[in-house]
């Protein structure tokens, strides 16, 4: 009997040892007890995000409600946490059958990243906002997620102008993608992703909020400031900038939601989940949309002088039917002419 017990303890402890082990090991243990399906209110949120997001309070100060809404909204924040949600509630065995879980089933997304890493669903967040398709596939709709306004407006023009038949359409898409993408001057900061990669690292999550911020005075004031604008200028950003600094931001709300205050444990999981693959994801998502501009211009051009082939050949048809039948009555006319002449003789004769 006591053997028995001294199994069963022993079994007890692994077990809960290997459950902390998956925990530790993933951002699951931060969000298992956060619930987003708010009843008794006519909006749902996690508590994290409203108290650090689309506020005057808390880290996200040094930006205004608007500036704050033209980077990323808050339901946008609350899809990403929802989306981790859904992965522990499916994958770790020890929060399967919490009442957390059960509460917002009926608002996790099917298509949702595989991912039990915070990190993972940031970035695709983002980018789903910068680069969403139509049907539900490809853009989460159970939490009111937005697509940016940037990226909606030019694909909406890319759409208007894919089917255009003027001889001119292909170099309006072109001067339309230089506008969209191209890099702004680094004079005006946009690019900030060397500088919150390094500050990520050497600094812990509220010293890192209060670089990114602006409110840095040691020797690298310059640079918090330069980052703090480019947050505040982010409506002015072309979608080049906006995917190149996808990562940054993904580190940056990594850090204000604050699930990870041990910075070495940051480091290990952004290490093993961003900096080996992020900076290669987007690398591969601009080149992907040059392709789609490049297909879509190529097409444009291919309609056009299809069309043009077609009008040309109408053209010549028409024209050689009028040939015909030009020549099929000069034919008729002077036959007309011949049959004429004999009548005209005896008429002639007669006369005299």
């Amino acid at each position: 009997m006591k053997i028995l017990k001294k199994i069963l303890i022993i079994t007890a402890i692994l077990f809960c040892s290997s459950n902390n082990f998956s925990s530790a090991n993933s951002d699951c243990w931060a969000f298992v007890w956060r619930t987003y399906n708010q009843w008794w209110q006519w909006a749902n949120w996690f508590d994290i995000v409203k108290i650090s997001r689309e506020t005057t309070s808390w880290f996200a100060s040094f930006l205004t409600v608007d500036q704050q809404k033209a980077i990323i909204t808050n339901d946008d924040l609350n899809t990403a946490l929802l989306n981790l949600k859904k992965y522990c509630c499916e994958h770790d065995e020890s929060m399967i059958w919490s009442q957390s879980c059960e509460k917002d089933y009926w608002f996790f997304n099917e298509n949702a990243l595989d991912s039990p890493y915070l990190f993972d669903h940031l970035l695709d967040v983002i980018l789903r906002r910068l680069n969403g398709l139509p049907g539900e596939k490809n853009i989460y709709t159970k939490t009111k997620m937005t697509l940016d306004d940037k990226w909606k407006d030019w694909r909406d023009r890319i759409n208007k102008e894919a089917l255009n038949t003027k001889w001119s359409n292909p170099q309006t898409i072109s001067t339309k993608f230089t506008e969209f993408w191209k890099q702004s001057p680094s004079n005006l900061g946009y690019n900030i992703t060397s500088q919150i990669y390094a500050t990520f690292w050497d600094l812990d999550d509220q010293r890192f909020l209060k670089y990114v911020s602006g409110e840095w005075s040691s020797t690298e004031a310059t640079d918090s400031k330069i980052i703090a604008e480019a947050f505040k200028n982010y409506d002015k950003r072309t979608l080049y900038d906006r995917y190149i600094n996808a990562c940054a931001l993904s580190k940056y709300f990594y850090a204000l939601l604050d699930v990870w205050p041990n910075s070495d444990d940051k480091k290990i999981i952004i290490n093993k989940t961003a900096d080996n693959s992020c900076d290669k994801i987007i690398e591969n998502q601009i080149k992907w949309e040059n392709q789609y501009v490049s297909l879509v211009a190529q097409r444009s051009s291919n309609l056009f002088l299809s069309n043009y082939i077609e009008w040309y050949i109408s053209y010549l048809y028409e024209r050689q039917d009028r040939l015909q039948k030009l020549r099929k009555d000069v034919t008729d006319r002077r036959l007309d002419v011949v049959r004429a002449i004999p009548c005209l003789e005896s008429y002639c004769q007669r006369d005299r």
